[in-house]
Formats: structure tokens, sequence, C-alpha cells
């Protein structure tokens, strides 16, 4: 993968990052070490992607290792190397580049390519990544377009990461010890097709009156928008769980939270188990 030819390429937030890397040649440095992670860090960081380490194992696998989390990513070759020298297992994460987005299909949630295309028609060739589960989950990425984002209206089992993160070649998946791999790493992000796009624009809002138990609604909306990454589940968690013991968890209410965790970075998936385990155990 090329730097040129990278989706990540122009995309970070500090080009100058990447010059060392660049100038490095990763044969030679296949030659002077076995730890293949922290080479494809490298060679990830040469093409303008800004990384960090991951948990390969464990409950929390694929979990950040770092502080900050994805936060954290960098292109500074000297930093990638104390990271995957210290963790020379760890998986590669990598942030969703800012003019990019990555459609998330996940096959063990109901998700399938077939699904989407129902609503999109055909969507054009463009880089993707195959998870390591070997499942057919993959991840796609296009570019990212200009109006505002939101994935409750995609297919079961299909995400969107408009922001966040994702985990990159040739991380070993920790369930089957088999590597992430690239599709044709050299392909670019492809334009968003329209009907994608249109897909992917949020519902228009429903009006919310202005009662006492609506203003509470709001003020857990503002907790969950607000909630820092590393907290958000927890956040939303929290909400729901108040939502529920006041009587106001509605279908209403319950879309415009899982919304709300959507637009602060989280799943759509996730956001909705998080606040069907609330309603689960709240009495």
């Amino acid at each position: 993968m090329t730097q040129a030819q990278s989706p990540g390429n122009g995309m970070g937030r500090g080009d100058a990052e990447i010059n060392s890397a660049a100038e490095f040649s990763l044969v030679s440095l296949l030659n002077r070490t076995h730890n293949t992670m922290l080479v494809a860090a490298w060679a990830l960081a040469a093409a303008a992607w800004e990384v960090f380490p991951c948990k390969w194992t464990g409950p929390y696998a694929k979990a950040p290792m770092t502080v900050n989390g994805h936060l954290n990513a960098t292109m500074d070759p000297d930093q990638i190397k104390l990271w995957w020298t210290k963790w020379p297992n760890a998986m590669i994460g990598a942030r969703v580049p800012d003019n990019c987005i990555v459609i998330d299909i996940d096959p063990r949630n109901g998700g399938s390519l077939e699904a989407l295309e129902e609503i999109t028609g055909p969507l054009p060739a463009t880089l993707t990544v195959w998870s390591g589960r070997n499942d057919g989950g993959r991840h796609l990425y296009f570019q990212r377009p200009a109006n505002p984002l939101s994935s409750t209206r995609l297919p079961k089992g299909v995400d969107l990461k408009a922001n966040g993160y994702c985990i990159m070649p040739p991380s070993i998946h920790p369930a089957t010890g088999q590597p992430y791999r690239w599709q044709d790493e050299d392909a670019p992000a492809a334009a968003i097709p329209a009907k994608l796009s249109e897909l992917l624009r949020p519902p228009p809002p429903s009006p919310i009156a202005r009662s006492g138990s609506n203003e509470s609604a709001i003020g857990l909306l503002r907790a969950v928008v607000g909630a820092p990454e590393g907290n958000r589940n927890n956040v939303l968690y929290w909400a729901s769980c108040r939502a529920a013991e006041s009587g106001i968890l509605d279908d209403q209410v319950e879309a415009l939270l899982i919304n709300a965790a959507v637009t602060a970075g989280e799943t759509e998936t996730k956001a909705r188990r998080t606040v069907a385990s609330a309603r689960r155990t709240t009495p």
C-alpha cells in the first residue's frame, strides 16, 4: 500500500510526522525484526494511517491499550516502536480517517452486503478489510459525504463508523487465530454512492413537547451526547435506566437515546443492546 494510494493520504493531523516513517526500507526492517505487527504498524503509518495498539486476547480483546484510546493514535515511528516492542502481539487499531466513513458488516448480528444492496443497489468496489473471524464480516471504506450522518436506517447487522477506529491487517482475530486482511490494499476509498449517502442521513426528528417528563428526557439525551470516549456505554445505560425508572422510556425516547449514542460515537448495535439491557434490569 503506497502513501499516494492510501485512503488516509493527506487525512492525518500531522503530515510531517510520517516523513521519517516514509524514508525507511520496509524490506530491511523485515530482515532485522521478527515483529510482524511492528513492521505492519510502521507500514500503515508510512501510508498516513494513525495507529495505536489494541488488546489481542481476553474479554476486552480489540479494546485500546492506550490511556485515551484512538485519540493517542499516531504516525510517529518511534512511538509505534515503543508500543509494539512492549506489546508485540497487540492488534493494530487505526483512526477512521477524517474524510472517510466505514460501513461495518457484521454477519454475527445478521448483517450482509446483500441486505444493504437491496436498499442501495450495487455498491462500487472500494477499500475493504475482511475480519479475521472469517465469517464474511468486513469494513468498507468510503469517502465521507458532506451531509450529517446516522446509522438508524441501516439494515440489521450493518453499522456506521464515522469516527473512532477499526482493527487493521494483519491483526490476529482472538477467536479464530486468523488475520484481518485487505481485499486489495492498494484500492482507493470510493466516492460514496448517492443512495448510500441518502440512507445515512438522519431521519427527521420527532417533536418533543416541553412537558416535565420530556424535559427530563432532554437532559438524559444531552448527557449521552456529551459522554466521553471510554464511558459512553456506561452513560447510555445510566440514562436508559433513569428513563425507565421515570416511566418515559417509550419507543420514541428509546430511539432518541440510541441516536444520541450513535452521534457520540457508539455503534447502533451496541447502543440497542445497552438500552434493551436497561429495560430488562429496571423494575
